[in-house]
Protein backbone atom coordinates (compact mmCIF):
# COMPACT_ATOMS: atom_id res chain seq x y z
CA UNK A 1 0.00 0.00 0.00
CA UNK A 2 1.26 3.46 -0.90
CA UNK A 3 0.68 5.31 2.38
CA UNK A 4 1.77 8.67 0.95
CA UNK A 5 -0.92 8.44 -1.72
CA UNK A 6 -3.70 7.51 0.68
CA UNK A 7 -2.65 10.22 3.13
CA UNK A 8 -3.03 12.69 0.26
CA UNK A 9 -6.46 11.28 -0.64
CA UNK A 10 -7.51 11.56 2.99
CA UNK A 11 -6.29 15.17 3.14
CA UNK A 12 -8.37 15.88 0.02
CA UNK A 13 -11.43 14.31 1.63
CA UNK A 14 -11.69 11.34 -0.73
CA UNK A 15 -11.16 12.93 -4.15
CA UNK A 16 -8.04 12.90 -6.31
CA UNK A 17 -6.98 13.46 -9.88
CA UNK A 18 -5.96 10.79 -12.34
CA UNK A 19 -2.58 12.53 -12.58
CA UNK A 20 -2.12 12.16 -8.80
CA UNK A 21 -2.96 8.45 -9.03
CA UNK A 22 -0.59 7.93 -11.94
CA UNK A 23 2.22 9.54 -9.97
CA UNK A 24 1.96 6.62 -7.51
CA UNK A 25 0.58 3.79 -9.67
CA UNK A 26 0.91 2.73 -13.27
CA UNK A 27 -1.90 3.21 -15.77
CA UNK A 28 -2.78 -0.49 -15.60
CA UNK A 29 -3.07 -0.39 -11.81
CA UNK A 30 -5.27 2.70 -11.90
CA UNK A 31 -7.64 1.05 -14.38
CA UNK A 32 -7.70 -2.09 -12.25
CA UNK A 33 -8.72 -0.10 -9.16
CA UNK A 34 -11.61 1.45 -11.08
CA UNK A 35 -12.70 -1.90 -12.51
CA UNK A 36 -12.57 -3.48 -9.07
CA UNK A 37 -14.85 -0.77 -7.70
CA UNK A 38 -12.30 0.60 -5.21
CA UNK A 39 -12.24 3.92 -7.04
CA UNK A 40 -14.93 5.46 -9.22
CA UNK A 41 -14.92 8.18 -11.81
CA UNK A 42 -16.52 11.49 -10.98
CA UNK A 43 -18.65 13.56 -13.31
CA UNK A 44 -15.53 15.45 -14.41
CA UNK A 45 -12.86 13.95 -16.57
CA UNK A 46 -9.61 13.37 -14.76
CA UNK A 47 -11.08 13.29 -11.23
CA UNK A 48 -11.56 10.07 -9.26
CA UNK A 49 -13.33 9.35 -5.97
CA UNK A 50 -12.73 6.83 -3.19
CA UNK A 51 -15.59 4.38 -3.80
CA UNK A 52 -16.03 3.74 -0.08
CA UNK A 53 -17.48 7.23 0.27
CA UNK A 54 -21.22 7.60 -0.50
CA UNK A 55 -22.35 10.14 -3.05
CA UNK A 56 -23.17 13.48 -1.49
CA UNK A 57 -23.34 17.12 -2.58
CA UNK A 58 -20.16 17.83 -0.58
CA UNK A 59 -18.24 15.03 -2.32
CA UNK A 60 -19.58 16.18 -5.69
CA UNK A 61 -18.37 19.71 -4.95
CA UNK A 62 -14.91 18.57 -3.86
CA UNK A 63 -14.52 16.68 -7.13
CA UNK A 64 -15.58 19.76 -9.08
CA UNK A 65 -13.07 21.85 -7.15
CA UNK A 66 -10.24 19.57 -8.24
CA UNK A 67 -11.50 19.70 -11.82
CA UNK A 68 -11.31 23.50 -12.07
CA UNK A 69 -8.18 23.90 -9.96
CA UNK A 70 -7.37 24.05 -6.29
CA UNK A 71 -6.66 27.81 -6.49
CA UNK A 72 -10.37 28.59 -7.01
CA UNK A 73 -13.04 28.83 -4.31
CA UNK A 74 -16.75 28.01 -4.30
CA UNK A 75 -18.95 31.09 -4.50
CA UNK A 76 -22.48 32.39 -5.19
CA UNK A 77 -25.27 29.83 -4.81
CA UNK A 78 -22.74 26.98 -4.52
CA UNK A 79 -21.14 28.51 -1.44
CA UNK A 80 -24.61 29.41 -0.13
CA UNK A 81 -25.52 25.72 -0.27
CA UNK A 82 -22.37 24.86 1.68
CA UNK A 83 -23.26 27.42 4.35
CA UNK A 84 -26.85 26.19 4.49
CA UNK A 85 -28.80 29.13 3.05
CA UNK A 86 -29.16 28.48 -0.67
CA UNK A 87 -32.65 29.42 -1.94
CA UNK A 88 -31.94 28.97 -5.66
CA UNK A 89 -31.11 25.24 -5.95
CA UNK A 90 -29.04 25.88 -9.06
CA UNK A 91 -27.59 22.82 -10.77
CA UNK A 92 -24.61 24.88 -11.94
CA UNK A 93 -21.61 24.99 -9.60
CA UNK A 94 -19.92 28.38 -9.22
CA UNK A 95 -16.24 29.06 -8.50
CA UNK A 96 -14.31 32.29 -8.00
CA UNK A 97 -10.79 33.34 -8.93
CA UNK A 98 -8.58 36.42 -9.37
CA UNK A 99 -9.41 39.21 -11.90
CA UNK A 100 -6.96 37.89 -14.50
CA UNK A 101 -8.40 34.40 -14.35
CA UNK A 102 -8.29 32.45 -17.60
CA UNK A 103 -11.69 30.89 -18.21
CA UNK A 104 -11.85 27.32 -16.93
CA UNK A 105 -15.54 26.73 -17.46
CA UNK A 106 -16.55 23.08 -17.63
CA UNK A 107 -19.96 21.44 -18.20
CA UNK A 108 -21.99 22.24 -15.11
CA UNK A 109 -19.33 24.59 -13.72
CA UNK A 110 -19.22 28.39 -14.05
CA UNK A 111 -15.98 30.20 -13.16
CA UNK A 112 -16.07 33.90 -12.24
CA UNK A 113 -13.16 36.36 -12.05
CA UNK A 114 -13.40 38.72 -9.06
CA UNK A 115 -11.95 42.16 -8.47
CA UNK A 116 -12.16 41.45 -4.73
CA UNK A 117 -10.06 38.30 -5.02
CA UNK A 118 -10.52 35.29 -2.77
CA UNK A 119 -8.00 35.74 0.04
CA UNK A 120 -10.87 35.67 2.55
CA UNK A 121 -11.88 32.10 1.59
CA UNK A 122 -12.87 29.69 4.36
CA UNK A 123 -12.32 25.91 4.30
CA UNK A 124 -15.60 24.03 4.85
CA UNK A 125 -15.84 20.23 4.66
CA UNK A 126 -12.86 20.04 2.32
CA UNK A 127 -13.89 22.91 0.01
CA UNK A 128 -12.70 26.51 0.04
CA UNK A 129 -15.67 28.90 -0.02
CA UNK A 130 -16.32 32.62 0.12
CA UNK A 131 -17.37 33.69 3.67
CA UNK A 132 -21.10 33.63 4.51
CA UNK A 133 -21.84 37.38 4.39
CA UNK A 134 -19.89 37.88 1.18
CA UNK A 135 -21.57 34.83 -0.32
CA UNK A 136 -25.05 36.15 0.44
CA UNK A 137 -24.20 39.57 -0.99
CA UNK A 138 -22.75 38.04 -4.15
CA UNK A 139 -25.92 36.01 -4.66
CA UNK A 140 -28.11 39.11 -4.24
CA UNK A 141 -26.08 41.11 -6.75
CA UNK A 142 -26.04 38.38 -9.37
CA UNK A 143 -29.58 36.99 -9.27
CA UNK A 144 -33.12 38.19 -9.87
CA UNK A 145 -34.29 40.92 -7.46
CA UNK A 146 -37.13 38.75 -6.16
CA UNK A 147 -34.59 36.28 -4.72
CA UNK A 148 -32.49 38.91 -2.94
CA UNK A 149 -34.37 39.33 0.32
CA UNK A 150 -35.01 35.57 0.48
CA UNK A 151 -31.24 35.02 0.34
CA UNK A 152 -30.45 37.60 3.02
CA UNK A 153 -33.21 36.28 5.30
CA UNK A 154 -31.93 32.72 4.86
CA UNK A 155 -28.34 33.80 5.57
CA UNK A 156 -29.39 35.37 8.87
CA UNK A 157 -31.63 32.41 9.72
CA UNK A 158 -28.69 30.03 9.19
CA UNK A 159 -26.76 31.79 11.95
CA UNK A 160 -23.60 31.96 9.82
CA UNK A 161 -23.56 35.77 9.68
CA UNK A 162 -25.15 38.86 11.19
CA UNK A 163 -26.90 41.85 9.67
CA UNK A 164 -23.83 43.92 10.56
CA UNK A 165 -21.60 41.52 8.65
CA UNK A 166 -23.95 41.70 5.66
CA UNK A 167 -23.77 45.50 5.77
CA UNK A 168 -19.96 45.40 5.97
CA UNK A 169 -19.75 42.96 3.06
CA UNK A 170 -22.07 45.15 0.98
CA UNK A 171 -19.93 48.20 1.78
CA UNK A 172 -16.80 46.32 0.66
CA UNK A 173 -18.49 45.82 -2.72
CA UNK A 174 -19.01 49.54 -3.30
CA UNK A 175 -18.81 50.31 -7.01
CA UNK A 176 -19.76 46.83 -8.17
CA UNK A 177 -22.93 46.23 -10.16
CA UNK A 178 -26.24 46.01 -8.30
CA UNK A 179 -24.59 46.96 -5.00
CA UNK A 180 -27.07 49.82 -4.46
CA UNK A 181 -29.97 47.37 -4.61
CA UNK A 182 -28.06 45.12 -2.21
CA UNK A 183 -27.44 47.90 0.32
CA UNK A 184 -31.12 48.88 0.21
CA UNK A 185 -32.16 45.31 1.04
CA UNK A 186 -29.80 44.59 3.93
CA UNK A 187 -31.74 46.66 6.53
CA UNK A 188 -34.90 44.67 5.71
CA UNK A 189 -33.28 41.24 6.23
CA UNK A 190 -34.92 39.25 9.03
CA UNK A 191 -33.81 35.92 10.53
CA UNK A 192 -37.39 35.25 11.63
CA UNK A 193 -38.67 34.71 8.08
CA UNK A 194 -39.36 30.99 7.91
CA UNK A 195 -39.31 30.28 4.17
CA UNK A 196 -37.99 31.78 0.92
CA UNK A 197 -41.53 32.29 -0.38
CA UNK A 198 -42.51 34.27 2.71
CA UNK A 199 -39.47 36.45 2.02
CA UNK A 200 -40.39 36.89 -1.63
CA UNK A 201 -43.92 37.88 -0.63
CA UNK A 202 -42.53 40.43 1.83
CA UNK A 203 -40.14 41.79 -0.80
CA UNK A 204 -43.08 42.45 -3.13
CA UNK A 205 -44.68 44.65 -0.48
CA UNK A 206 -41.45 46.53 0.24
CA UNK A 207 -40.54 46.88 -3.44
CA UNK A 208 -43.95 48.42 -4.16
CA UNK A 209 -43.41 51.04 -1.49
CA UNK A 210 -45.60 49.70 1.31
CA UNK A 211 -44.23 49.99 4.85
CA UNK A 212 -42.12 46.93 5.60
CA UNK A 213 -44.19 44.45 7.59
CA UNK A 214 -42.95 42.68 10.71
CA UNK A 215 -42.27 38.94 10.52
CA UNK A 216 -43.62 36.15 12.71
CA UNK A 217 -46.13 38.43 14.42
CA UNK A 218 -47.48 36.83 17.65
CA UNK A 219 -51.19 36.99 18.46
CA UNK A 220 -52.16 35.74 21.91
CA UNK A 221 -55.38 35.52 23.89
CA UNK A 222 -56.70 33.23 26.64
CA UNK A 223 -53.67 30.97 26.53
CA UNK A 224 -53.80 30.56 22.77
CA UNK A 225 -51.07 31.96 20.48
CA UNK A 226 -50.70 32.06 16.71
CA UNK A 227 -47.93 33.58 14.60
CA UNK A 228 -48.52 35.40 11.32
CA UNK A 229 -45.91 35.17 8.56
CA UNK A 230 -45.96 38.95 8.18
CA UNK A 231 -48.10 41.73 9.57
CA UNK A 232 -48.64 45.47 9.99
CA UNK A 233 -49.39 45.48 13.70
CA UNK A 234 -50.91 48.94 14.18
CA UNK A 235 -53.38 48.32 11.35
CA UNK A 236 -54.08 44.73 12.40
CA UNK A 237 -53.38 43.42 8.90
CA UNK A 238 -51.53 40.17 8.30
CA UNK A 239 -50.37 38.38 5.15
CA UNK A 240 -49.54 34.71 4.97
CA UNK A 241 -48.00 32.60 2.23
CA UNK A 242 -49.91 29.38 1.55
CA UNK A 243 -47.83 26.64 -0.06
CA UNK A 244 -49.13 23.47 -1.68
CA UNK A 245 -48.75 21.59 1.59
CA UNK A 246 -50.99 23.99 3.54
CA UNK A 247 -54.21 21.94 3.20
CA UNK A 248 -53.03 18.45 2.34
CA UNK A 249 -55.43 16.64 4.68
CA UNK A 250 -58.88 17.25 6.15
CA UNK A 251 -57.30 17.66 9.58
CA UNK A 252 -54.87 20.30 8.30
CA UNK A 253 -57.66 22.14 6.52
CA UNK A 254 -59.82 22.08 9.68
CA UNK A 255 -56.96 23.43 11.82
CA UNK A 256 -56.20 26.12 9.27
CA UNK A 257 -59.81 27.30 9.07
CA UNK A 258 -60.11 27.31 12.87
CA UNK A 259 -56.95 29.39 13.07
CA UNK A 260 -58.18 31.80 10.39
CA UNK A 261 -61.51 32.27 12.16
CA UNK A 262 -59.78 32.87 15.52
CA UNK A 263 -57.52 35.53 13.97
CA UNK A 264 -60.36 37.37 12.22
CA UNK A 265 -62.48 37.21 15.38
CA UNK A 266 -59.69 39.20 17.01
CA UNK A 267 -60.27 41.97 14.47
CA UNK A 268 -57.36 41.21 12.17
CA UNK A 269 -57.58 41.24 8.38
CA UNK A 270 -55.73 38.17 7.13
CA UNK A 271 -54.59 38.07 3.50
CA UNK A 272 -53.70 34.72 1.94
CA UNK A 273 -50.99 34.66 -0.76
CA UNK A 274 -49.92 31.89 -3.13
CA UNK A 275 -46.94 31.46 -5.49
CA UNK A 276 -49.17 32.59 -8.36
CA UNK A 277 -49.78 35.87 -6.53
CA UNK A 278 -46.09 36.40 -5.83
CA UNK A 279 -44.86 35.62 -9.34
CA UNK A 280 -47.76 36.43 -11.67
CA UNK A 281 -50.24 38.65 -9.86
CA UNK A 282 -47.93 40.76 -7.73
CA UNK A 283 -49.57 44.10 -8.54
CA UNK A 284 -53.02 42.83 -7.54
CA UNK A 285 -51.55 41.27 -4.39
CA UNK A 286 -49.91 44.55 -3.36
CA UNK A 287 -53.05 46.56 -4.18
CA UNK A 288 -55.09 44.24 -1.96
CA UNK A 289 -52.67 44.80 0.91
CA UNK A 290 -52.75 48.55 0.31
CA UNK A 291 -56.55 48.59 0.54
CA UNK A 292 -56.41 46.64 3.79
CA UNK A 293 -53.98 49.26 5.11
CA UNK A 294 -56.32 52.07 4.11
CA UNK A 295 -54.51 53.18 0.97
CA UNK A 296 -56.51 53.82 -2.21
CA UNK A 297 -56.03 51.11 -4.85
CA UNK A 298 -54.68 53.65 -7.34
CA UNK A 299 -51.88 54.58 -4.94
CA UNK A 300 -49.89 51.40 -5.58
CA UNK A 301 -48.17 50.63 -8.84
CA UNK A 302 -45.21 48.27 -8.95
CA UNK A 303 -41.78 49.82 -9.37
CA UNK A 304 -41.76 48.86 -13.02
CA UNK A 305 -44.17 51.81 -13.38
CA UNK A 306 -41.89 54.09 -11.33
CA UNK A 307 -44.61 54.99 -8.81
CA UNK A 308 -44.92 53.72 -5.26
CA UNK A 309 -47.44 53.68 -2.49
CA UNK A 310 -47.12 56.63 -0.12
CA UNK A 311 -46.44 55.74 3.49
CA UNK A 312 -49.77 55.42 5.28
CA UNK A 313 -50.37 57.26 8.50
CA UNK A 314 -50.46 54.96 11.47
CA UNK A 315 -49.01 51.98 9.63
CA UNK A 316 -46.42 50.17 11.72
CA UNK A 317 -42.98 49.78 10.18
CA UNK A 318 -40.91 46.65 10.50
CA UNK A 319 -39.69 45.97 14.00
CA UNK A 320 -35.95 45.76 14.50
Amino acid sequence: MDFAFYRMVSAQHGVFTTAQALAHFGDTAVRAQVRAGRWRRSRWRGVLVDAELPDSPALHLRAASLAVGADLVACHSTAAAVWGFDVLASETLHFLGPPALVNRRLPGIQVHPSNLGCDDAVLVDGTWCTPPARTACDVVRNTAPIDGLATLDAALRSGTCTRGELAAAAEAMRGLRQVVRLRDLVPHAEPGAESPMESRMRWRFIDAGLPAPSVQVPLSDAGRTHYLDTGWCEDRVGAEFDGLEAHMTREQLARDRDRHNWITEHRWVLLHVTAVDVYRRAEAMVARAARALGLPPSAVIMKRGKRHAPAARGVASRSS
